[in-house]
This record gives C-alpha cells, structure tokens and sequence, in this order.
C-alpha cells in the first residue's frame, strides 16, 4: 500500500504543477506579451512547474504518506474511554 500511496501522490503533485505552470506561463504571456505564441508559452510553462513541482514531489509525497497511515493507525489503535480515569 505504501509505495502505491508514494506514487500516486508523487504524480499528482507533477500533474499539479505542470497544469499550474502552463496556466501561470500563459496568463503572464496574456498579459505582458504583444503576440504570445501559446503553444511555445504552454510547452514552457508544461517544462518549468514540472521541473519545479519534481523537485518537491518526493518530500511532500513521503510527508503525506506519514500524515496518511498515521490517520489509520489512530484509528486502529483508539482506546475507548476509560471509566473512573482523571477525565471525571
């Protein structure tokens, strides 16, 4: 499950990026450019958030995993209260 888990979110955090430079990368070639060529800003702004987004992708994959399987052994491992403890 682990490294399945890894992956997914290894590449959802690419796809994330890339989608998120090629919006980024056109929207400034809108703004600030006379004449963008917009296959050229797409394809670039497409190499430079997933260029960008690799270089964060394996942390932030490994951090969600523990945050993840933390949740589920929390939850396996939840001890029903307990009577007469300190809480009363």
């Amino acid at each position: 499950m682990l490294p399945f888990g890894w992956l997914y979110y290894v590449c959802l955090t690419c796809f994330a990026g890339a989608m998120l430079g090629v919006a980024t990368h056109l929207l400034f070639a809108w703004l600030f450019v006379e004449s963008p060529d917009q296959a050229w800003y797409a394809a670039f702004g497409f190499m430079n958030g997933l260029r960008y987004a690799g270089v964060w992708a394996g942390g932030l994959a490994i951090v969600l995993c523990v945050v993840k399987l933390r949740k589920v052994w929390l939850a396996e491992h939840a001890e029903a209260p307990s009577e007469g403890g300190r809480d009363e």
